[in-house]
């Protein structure tokens, strides 16, 4: 009995060990199958980030394969250029090269000493630039190829030489005994020198002429223009043009056509001795003048062996204009100045002026006992190689004996324009004169056109025309016509 006990004992023992021990072995299963889940998600999460990594690294490559591919076709490309100038270079003698060393060296020698430094630090300089000096009616350039000038820019001196070779053919009116006329001729011949002098404010023009192969003095004045006033104000002394009539006083080497017109050319009072108050004020917008003259005509001193001005009557000036667009400095000159428009102005440029000159002269003589005034009008345009002007004068001459007093008048108006621009140019012009308006048949018209050839602007040119003349006279009109070729040089 006790040793079946014992048995049933150790049965028990033992099925409780066994279910013991399966219990703990399937724990232990378990533990060991949730490790193993986490080892593995850890796996795969570090291999997750080591592909992230190489697709970085990969699209970083691929950049930098583009980067080098792009630099490769530029090294190329400056390979290629060297290579071509390198055979270039072997192909060209060494003198050749030496050369073209010398060339470039030279020109940019040439570039300083043009250069304003180079200028000042030499006090020598070639003019041919169109910035003005100093204020209003500074030296013309246009005038000037060669100038010299002291280092504190006080003295200065410009040089140069101008003239016109003309030939002229007149087919004059056989019906009043004219017989025709060929001719060629040194029109005019001009040696000018013009500065400043003690200051950069006073400046000196002397200029010389030989016209027709006769030598005159034909310029010779002084003229002040302060710094402080910008233009607004300047005076002029000496013997100059007489500043009424515009296209008179418009330069001979700048005219539209050969001469002035035959209105221009009568009521002229050509040069004389006296004093110009004048000024450019409101941004160049206005132009006056204010002028006193002996009113003699040209050249009447003694020294030109002609008499004084016994009658103690002096010649008045009073001249404005208005520019509503602003002042035209083509070639360093006044609006009116040249009747050109080389320059070929992009903007509209427009005039009107009046001018009011007592004891005036007549076909620059003075007329003595008489009470002469003269008043004209002028306009004027430019734009873009289009040039206009026009004008109208009127005289009145009254004597002081109480003889019979005598009215006169005239007018011109041209144009032209360049067809080819600053090149060639067409120009044409119509004027009419009368004398005398109480008396019949004694007007004068005047038709010209012309072409005109600019080879270095108005430095040098070719000019051609055609007039036709008609002077009215009782019973039958006598009529003349004129070809005329010209050669222009200024330097």
């Amino acid at each position: 009995m006790r040793n079946r006990w014992i048995q049933y004992g150790i049965s028990v023992g033992m099925v409780f060990f066994m279910v013991y021990a399966d219990g703990r072995t399937q724990d232990i299963i378990a533990q060991d199958v949730v490790q193993n889940r986490e080892a593995f998600e850890d796996e795969v999460g570090d291999l997750r980030m080591q592909l992230k990594q190489m697709e970085e690294a990969f699209l970083v490559q691929q950049q930098m394969m583009k980067q080098m591919e792009t630099l490769a076709i530029s090294q190329q490309e400056q390979i290629k250029e060297l290579k071509t100038r390198v055979e270039s270079m072997s192909e060209k003698p060494v003198t050749v090269a030496k050369e073209e060393i010398k060339e470039e060296v030279k020109q940019e020698v040439g570039n300083y000493l043009a250069s304003d430094e180079a200028r000042e630090k030499l006090g020598l300089g070639v003019l041919g630039k169109n910035e003005p000096v100093n204020g209003y009616y500074t030296p013309d350039k246009g005038k000037s190829s060669i100038g010299f000038q002291t280092r504190d820019g006080n003295y200065s001196l410009n040089i140069g030489f101008r003239s016109q070779m003309r030939f002229t053919y007149k087919d004059r009116d056989e019906d009043f005994d004219e017989d025709d006329v060929t001719d060629i001729d040194l029109r005019r011949a001009r040696l000018c020198f013009n500065g400043n002098i003690y200051s950069k404010d006073l400046f000196y023009n002397v200029e010389l002429d030989a016209d027709s192969f006769e030598a005159n003095l034909r310029d010779y004045y002084i003229w002040w223009t302060p710094s402080a006033a910008e233009g607004a104000f300047s005076v002029k002394g000496g013997y100059f043009k007489v500043p009424a009539n515009r296209q008179w006083n418009s330069s001979g080497f700048y005219l539209l056509l050969q001469d002035r017109s035959i209105a221009s050319d009568n009521f002229k009072q050509d040069r004389d001795y006296g004093i110009d108050l004048y000024g450019q004020p409101f941004d160049g917008h206005m132009e006056y003048h204010a002028a006193v003259f002996r009113g003699a005509g040209q050249n009447t001193s003694k020294a030109f062996g002609k008499d004084e001005n016994n009658d103690n009557e002096l010649m008045y000036v009073l001249a404005a204009r208005y520019y509503p667009f602003g002042w035209c400095n083509a070639n360093n000159i006044a609006m009116g100045w040249d009747e050109t428009d080389l320059n070929y102005e992009e903007n509209f440029k427009a005039s009107i002026g009046a001018s009011f000159v007592y004891n005036a002269k007549e076909k620059d003589k003075k007329l003595e006992d008489t009470n002469s005034a003269i008043g004209n009008v002028d306009l004027s345009m430019r734009y873009r190689g289009f040039s206009w002007d026009s004008e109208y004068y009127i005289r009145e001459n009254d004597p002081e004996d109480d003889g019979d007093s005598v009215t006169s008048d005239g007018f011109y108006t041209q144009a032209g324009y360049f067809v080819l621009p600053k090149k060639l140019e067409l120009a044409a012009r119509y004027s009419m004169l009368d004398p005398n308006e109480d008396e019949r048949d004694d007007v004068q018209t005047e038709y010209t056109v012309g072409v005109n050839y600019y080879l270095r602007g108005h430095r040098q040119q070719i000019q051609t025309d055609f007039g036709h003349f008609v002077t009215e006279t009782t019973g039958q009109d006598k009529d003349e016509n004129r070809i005329r070729l010209q050669y222009q040089m200024i330097f």
